[in-house]
C-alpha cells in the first residue's frame, strides 16, 4: 500500500485467491500503514517498543481516571487489577486491535462525560472517532455508534427497581447521543471500501466457521484456573461489589456492564475490552475504607510498593526486549528456515499449506492456499482446507458422503503440501509414498510433493 499509493482489491498473497478473483476487504488497511511506518523506521524493536508504551498508556489512563476510588478501596482495587496487568501483556502488541483499545476509551470517556455534563463539548468528537475506527480496525467500529444508541436508551426513562436506578436525561442530552450516532454510522462509510464496512462487523461476527479457525475467538473456560483468575476473576468483583454495595446502581452502568460481558463470553479477546470498559464504573461500586484527613505510613508504603513494582516490572520489560533483539530471538517463528529455503526451491504452483503457516508462508513472500484471514476464505475455500488437514467433512452440503481426501486434493490440485507434521493428513499422505514423497520433515512441520507431479 504504502510502496504501490494503492489498496488491494483482489487478493495478491494467495494463488487461490488470486485465480478466483477474490475480493479483499482490508478493513485495518490504515493500522497495517502506520504498524509498517513504525517498522520501516525502527523495524522490529520499534514495534515492541511502542506496543510496551502503549501498554502503560493504558494502564495510566485507567488508574488516572480512577486515582481517588481507588486510594479509597487500594486493597480490592488491587486485586481487580492484577488480572488486568497479565491482560494487557498478553493482547498489547502490535496487530489493530492495539488502537481499537484507545478508541473504545476515547469513546467511553466522551460518552460518561456528556453524561455528567450536557455542556461538555466532548461527545461530539465520536463522529471523528468513528472515521478512525473505521479505517484503522473496522471489524469493530460498530462500538461508535452502538454505545451512543445505548446511553441514549439508559436514559430515556426516571425509575428506580430496588437499587437499580434509572435516571431520564434532558430531551438536549437524549437528541444529542441519538443524533452523534447517526452521525457515526455515516462517519464510518468514510473509507475507502465506503458502506461495505458498515455491514462487514456483523458478516464476520456471525460467521462462526471462521471464528472457530481463530484461538482468539474461543470463549473463557471456567474450568482452567488461569482462566478463572485472568478472565473471571474481574467480572467476579464487579458482580459481588454491585450486589453489596449501598449505592444505586446505575442504569446505564449495568447496561455497559451486560453489553461487554456478553462480549466476553463470546470470546476471550474481548476481555480486555471488558475490562477497559468496567474501568468508567466498577471503582464506584467498591466497598470504600474510612480515609483519613492525613496520610498514614500505610498509605505510604503501599504507594511505595506499587510504584516499585511498576518501575521495576517496565525496567525489566525493556531489559528483555533488548536481549531478546539482540540475541536474535524477539520474533518467535511458525516454521524453520529451512522449509521457507525448500518451498522457495521447489517453486510449487499450488500448495496446500497448514492454515497455521500461512502468514510466515506471506512473510517471506509465498504464496498460500489459506492464512489467517479467516473471513476472506470462509465463503470459498476454508471448510475444504480444515476437512482436508483434519480428514473430517465440515462442509455441510457433502456430510451425508463418505469423506475422500482424494476429492479435494483433485479439487484443487495439488501439487506439493506444507503441513504440521503430526496432523491426520500427515498420516494419510504417509500411507501413500507411491503417490506422495517426503522431501522434508521435522518435529513441527512436514513438506510432501505429489509424485505425478516429479513424474
Amino acid at each position: 500500500m504504502v510502496v504501490n499509493k494503492a489498496l488491494p482489491s483482489i487478493d495478491i498473497f494467495s494463488w487461490y485467491a488470486k485465480e478466483n478473483g477474490i475480493h479483499w476487504i482490508s478493513h485495518e488497511w490504515l493500522s497495517q500503514v502506520f504498524f509498517y511506518c513504525i517498522h520501516n523506521a525502527t523495524g522490529d524493536l520499534g514495534i515492541f517498543f511502542f506496543s510496551l508504551i502503549s501498554a502503560i498508556g493504558m494502564a495510566l489512563l485507567i488508574m488516572i481516571r480512577n486515582k481517588d476510588a481507588i486510594k479509597k478501596s487500594i486493597v480490592l482495587s488491587s486485586i481487580f487489577l492484577f488480572p488486568m496487568v497479565i491482560l494487557i501483556k498478553l493482547m498489547f502488541y502490535g496487530r489493530p486491535h492495539l488502537i481499537s483499545f484507545f478508541l473504545l476509551y476515547a469513546t467511553l470517556s466522551c460518552l460518561y462525560s456528556y453524561r455528567r455534563d450536557e455542556t461538555s463539548r466532548a461527545i461530539y468528537l465520536i463522529p471523528f472517532i468513528s472515521v478512525l475506527w473505521g479505517n484503522f480496525h473496522g471489524g469493530s467500529s460498530t462500538l461508535s455508534y452502538i454505545l451512543c444508541f445505548m446511553f441514549m436508551f439508559s436514559g430515556l426513562f426516571e425509575f428506580s427497581i430496588g437499587k437499580l436506578h434509572g435516571e431520564k436525561l434532558s430531551r438536549k442530552q437524549l437528541l444529542t447521543y441519538f443524533g452523534v450516532g447517526v452521525l457515526s454510522i455515516a462517519a464510518l462509510a468514510i473509507n475507502p471500501y465506503g458502506l461495505h464496512m458498515l455491514t462487514y462487523p456483523y458478516v464476520n461476527m456471525g460467521d462462526s466457521f471462521a471464528q472457530g479457525m481463530i484461538n482468539e475467538w474461543t470463549a473463557p473456560d471456567a474450568k482452567e484456573i488461569s482462566h478463572l483468575i485472568v478472565f473471571y476473576l474481574p467480572l467476579f468483583i464487579i458482580g459481588v461489589s454491585m450486589i453489596i454495595t449501598d449505592k444505586r446502581i446505575k442504569a446505564v452502568d449495568l447496561l455497559v456492564f451486560t453489553f461487554f460481558l456478553y462480549m466476553f463470553f463470546r470470546s476471550v479477546r474481548f476481555a480486555v475490552v471488558f475490562q477497559i470498559a468496567s474501568a468508567f464504573f466498577a471503582f464506584d461500586y467498591f466497598i470504600a475504607r474510612e480515609i483519613k484527613a492525613v496520610r498514614t505510613k500505610l498509605d505510604s508504603a503501599i504507594f511505595c510498593v506499587f510504584l516499585l513494582i511498576l518501575i521495576g516490572v517496565n525496567v525489566v520489560s525493556f531489559s528483555n526486549i533488548v536481549k531478546a533483539y539482540h540475541a536474535e530471538k524477539l520474533i518467535s517463528v511458525v516454521l524453520e528456515t529451512k522449509f521457507i529455503e525448500l518451498v522457495k526451491k521447489d517453486v510449487p504452483q499450488r500448495l496446500y499449506n497448514d492454515y497455521n503457516f500461512g502468514v510466515t508462508l506471506i512473510l517471506n513472500g509465498i504464496e498460500t492456499f489459506v492464512d489467517a484471514r479467516a473471513d476472506l476464505f470462509s465463503p470459498h475455500n476454508l471448510r475444504d482446507a480444515k476437512s482436508l488437514l483434519s480428514l473430517t467433512q465440515f462442509d455441510k452440503k457433502e456430510k451425508s458422503k463418505i469423506f475422500d481426501p482424494e476429492k479435494i486434493i483433485e479439487k484443487y490440485n495439488f501439487d506439493a503440501f506444507l503441513i504440521s507434521s503430526s496432523s491426520p493428513l500427515s498420516v494419510y499422505l504417509r500411507s501413500k509414498p507411491d503417490n506422495y514423497k517426503i522431501l522434508l520433515e521435522d518435529e513441527e512441520a512436514v513438506y510432501f510433493k505429489r509424485i505425478d507431479v516429479l513424474n
